[in-house]
């Protein structure tokens, strides 16, 4: 350790401690580079917030900048903007968000119009799908939604098997069981009812912007007004809460006018499996837009995996001496596969986020 370590730790972080606005986006930055606490003691600290405000009291910086940190203002920051700037989206933004959601309630409609004719309507449902695919990429990599550097391709196939299991899975494994379609697992292709979760979860793409808007924009007020780390991970924590239980009940809503509109079932049991996928995956993409690529990713794998074993358990049941994997599946039942597998993933997911998110680094100045 040199005479003076702070001057040190300047050099090596020159260009952050240059272009900081505040001590506490150094502070972030420097918790991003694995400092803590502990660490801040070595320099003759008591925390990292207390080091960061030497460090940008001993660097020059442009007056432009100083005269931004001067003119803050941490309550307009904390309650005027965020309230205006949450609630504010271009009609374009909306329309684009929605889009989803009406192709899948068109493709529905359209194809059970057709359903005396079955290879026509499967040539619409193999024209319109990729169409919603190209649609909701489109939502997810602009805006809100949209993760830094693009989301982890892993993310994305995961969560191609994950819708596709919710609309084709269960089925499929009461298929395999020898279960009938009466057999508690209704589902007709060509029904308005069989689209009525993936097209409610597709409409559920704009609250989820709405949301991540509004937890990223009130998260970053909390930031600027925070004058230490702990100050900010106690302020951002129940925000994380809040902006997750919004969501369910914004999804819940949709998931019962969908399927009120569409004569599906909306017992607790049939809203259950598309309500614990619509958390996961807002809670991955969530993850995903703060710098956590990865864990959204391993997230998603776990409940695909779970899925996968449920099929394969199902498919087994057929295997002379192997009946007994299938036990399992049998005693839930193939209704109620997605609700566990999402569900306990979402929640891991929640409880990594409250800890990964209630760091400064996870909520960089807006450009």
């Amino acid at each position: 350790m040199t005479a003076d370590p702070v001057l040190g730790l300047i050099h090596r972080h020159q260009e952050l401690c240059a272009e900081a606005v505040d001590p506490l986006e150094i502070a972030a930055g420097l918790e991003a580079h694995g400092m803590t606490d502990s660490v801040a003691g070595r320099f003759r600290h008591r925390n990292v917030f207390s080091l960061a405000e030497e460090v940008y009291a001993r660097v020059p910086r442009e007056a432009g900048q100083t005269r931004a940190h001067q003119d803050h203002d941490p309550a307009a920051s904390a309650v005027g903007r965020p309230r205006s700037a949450a609630v504010r989206l271009s009609a374009y933004r909306a329309a684009l968000y929605l889009l989803p959601g009406a192709a899948c309630a068109a493709t529905a409609l359209s194809v059970h119009a057709l359903r005396a004719q079955p290879l026509r309507a499967l040539a619409v449902a193999a024209v319109a799908v990729p169409l919603i695919a190209l649609a909701v990429q489109s939502v997810v990599r602009q805006g809100p939604l949209r993760a830094p550097g693009g989301a982890a391709a892993g993310g994305a196939l995961w969560t191609c098997w994950l819708l596709g299991f919710a609309l084709y899975g269960e089925p499929a494994v009461a298929a395999l069981l020898g279960h009938p379609a009466d057999a508690g697992v209704p589902f007709a292709p060509f029904a308005p009812a069989a689209a009525a979760a993936p097209t409610a979860l597709a409409l559920a793409l704009a609250p989820a912007a709405w949301c991540a808007h509004r937890y990223a924009v009130r998260s970053r007020a909390h930031r600027d007004a925070s004058r230490s780390l702990a100050d900010f991970a106690a302020a951002v924590r129940p925000l994380l809460a809040g902006t997750m239980v919004l969501f369910l009940l914004l999804l819940l809503a949709l998931l019962c006018s969908v399927s009120a509109a569409t004569g599906a079932a909306r017992t607790p049991a049939a809203l259950a499996g598309p309500a614990a996928l619509g958390m996961l995956l807002f809670t991955a993409r969530l993850l995903a837009i703060h710098g956590f690529p990865g864990a959204a990713a391993a997230g998603l794998a776990a409940a695909s995996a779970v899925e996968v074993c449920a099929l394969a358990g199902a498919f087994l049941h057929h295997v002379h001496g192997l009946e007994p994997l299938a036990g399992p599946i049998e005693a839930v039942g193939p209704a109620a596969l997605s609700a566990p597998a999402c569900g306990v993933a979402a929640l891991v997911l929640a409880g990594y986020a409250r800890r990964a998110l209630s760091r400064a680094s996870a909520h960089p100045v807006a450009p």
